[in-house]
């Protein structure tokens, strides 16, 4: 009988307690941020520097009149932080808070030699050719047989692993639907450059004119002469 009323005691006492005292408080986990966030940066008194960025593939953001930050990888204290004292070299005693309004999910990104690089929301069973075309197209000097498709995946111990894999667009250009990859959530894209295109894109947009416009002197000239 003793130990009955020693139990009833117990619970006695215990349900007599405010709830609030039973109560644990479980720590909010810290965000760190990720590429194809989009954030606002609010920045006082200079609101005119306040904008809505996006985290970019290479992980900055570009924040007006500072240019490239690196917030990947960052909370957005330390983000406000860096972005604080960058602004003070030229606003006097700024305020910078930031909201993470939307956070990475289900995109892709394709950078590089297309048109219109970025973050595109990806969709099941989405593959290559699908992106490049959202994207608008490749530009005149993309290497399209050495594509490169940068893919993260999760390893059995939980533990992120990065694997490049080869893609050929050209190959997808020319009919050859076999080559046009499986794209996964998360997946970048990379088209480089020609080898050769850099010094060929040098020549045509600055010695193609002046030679042009030489040749058109040079025959308006005989034109007046003869005539």
């Amino acid at each position: 009988m003793k130990i009955m009323s020693l139990a009833l005691s117990i619970l006695t006492f215990f349900s007599s307690m405010p709830a609030f005292s039973l109560e644990l408080t479980v720590p909010e986990k810290a965000y760190f941020i990720e590429s194809g966030d989009i954030i606002n940066v609010n920045v006082f008194p200079a609101e005119e520097f306040s904008k809505e960025v996006t985290v970019q593939p290479d992980g900055t953001v570009d924040i007006p009149l500072i240019g490239p930050v690196k917030a990947r990888g960052l909370k957005a204290e330390d983000l406000e932080k860096t972005l604080t004292a960058k602004f003070s070299k030229y606003v006097a005693n700024p305020a910078v808070t930031l909201n993470v309004r939307k956070f990475s999910s289900n995109k892709v990104a394709v950078i590089g030699q297309i048109n219109s690089p970025g973050y595109y929301e990806y969709r099941e069973g989405m593959r290559l050719l699908d992106l490049i075309a959202q994207a608008a197209g490749p530009q005149d000097y993309a290497r399209g047989a050495k594509v490169r498709i940068y893919r993260r995946v999760p390893g059995p111990d939980g533990k992120i692993t990065e694997e490049v894999l080869k893609a050929d667009m050209a190959a997808v250009f020319d009919g050859k639907m076999d080559k046009n990859i499986l794209l996964l959530n998360g997946d970048i894209v990379y088209i480089p450059r020609k080898s050769y295109s850099t010094a060929a894109k040098w020549i045509t947009d600055n010695f193609v004119p002046w030679a042009t416009l030489f040749t058109f002197a040079v025959t308006a000239s005989i034109v007046a002469r003869k005539n």
